[in-house]
């Protein structure tokens, strides 16, 4: 099971070893990059293409908004696919790593601790309450946060907030374990599409999978963003055990009034 220390505690996740990037080798699914690097990264669509990824139970699934919120059911549609070959290479990755570390990262346990530290930090930025991810964030990533949330408006700083039910899927994009002298390191990407506020243009990755349906009464629906959270953790004998958040990236920092 993803250990996440504080998300079991009191809502947060430990680190391991703060700002460690050990990526100079190692096995990667999708290309080395150094976790503190802030993610550009795309996930390409085979639009209408048959694909065994386990997706199509999100179709026309609904969602239920914060109180207050813009859409009460939102009517979720399934138009493309995530690229199927980083999925599956990502799994075997997944698998080989549990397989020799025992992890538990391709287990149900896994994602649960993905979405609860994607919510918190999310909601804990949207707040400027940077202070409190220290721990649980590299120090590399929260200023980084800090440069990108600053140019927002109170608005959309607010809007950045994601609650457990706005999460539509969650998959892997890029798995690594690299050994450097004398120690090793596991880092893992996750891509999580999510539903946001109406505001602003439409995220180009979310509307390329997902659609959500008209609001009903003229209430506008939400739309789908997307945002990268990447795992971090030593797996050195004596090491902690705990994962560390590397790299945040969220759509909606691109977005403005």
């Amino acid at each position: 099971m993803l250990r996440l220390g504080r998300l079991a505690t009191c809502g947060g996740l430990v680190a391991s070893s703060a700002g460690t990037c050990g990526r100079s080798s190692g096995l990667t699914c999708n290309g080395s990059r150094c976790p503190s690097r802030a993610l550009n990264r795309k996930m390409t669509v085979a639009e209408g293409v048959a694909t065994p990824i386990s997706i199509a139970s999100t179709v026309h699934r609904t969602f239920c908004s914060r109180p207050g919120g813009f859409d009460p059911q939102a009517d979720v549609s399934v138009v493309g696919i995530p690229d199927q070959i980083t999925w599956i290479r990502c799994k075997v990755h997944l698998f080989l790593v549990d397989l020799y570390y025992d992890l538990g990262v391709n287990s149900d346990d896994f994602e649960r601790g993905v979405k609860q530290a994607f919510v918190h930090i999310s909601n804990t930025m949207s707040q400027g309450k940077y202070f409190e991810l220290i721990g649980m964030v590299s120090i590399e990533m929260i200023r980084y946060m800090e440069e990108k949330c600053r140019p927002l408006s109170e608005r959309r700083k607010l809007n950045l907030a994601v609650s457990m039910d706005d999460i539509i899927l969650v998959l892997p994009e890029d798995v690594s374990v690299v050994f450097a002298p004398g120690r090793k390191f596991c880092t893992i990407a996750m891509r999580v599409w999510y539903l946001t506020s109406p505001d602003g243009p439409d995220d180009p990755e979310g509307v390329k999978i997902f659609r959500v349906a008209p609001g009903t009464d003229g209430v506008p629906p939400k739309r789908v963003a997307t945002a990268v959270y990447e795992f971090h953790r030593e797996l050195t004998k004596g090491a902690s055990e705990d994962w560390m958040v590397t790299t945040v990236w969220h759509w909606n920092w691109n977005t403005t009034d």
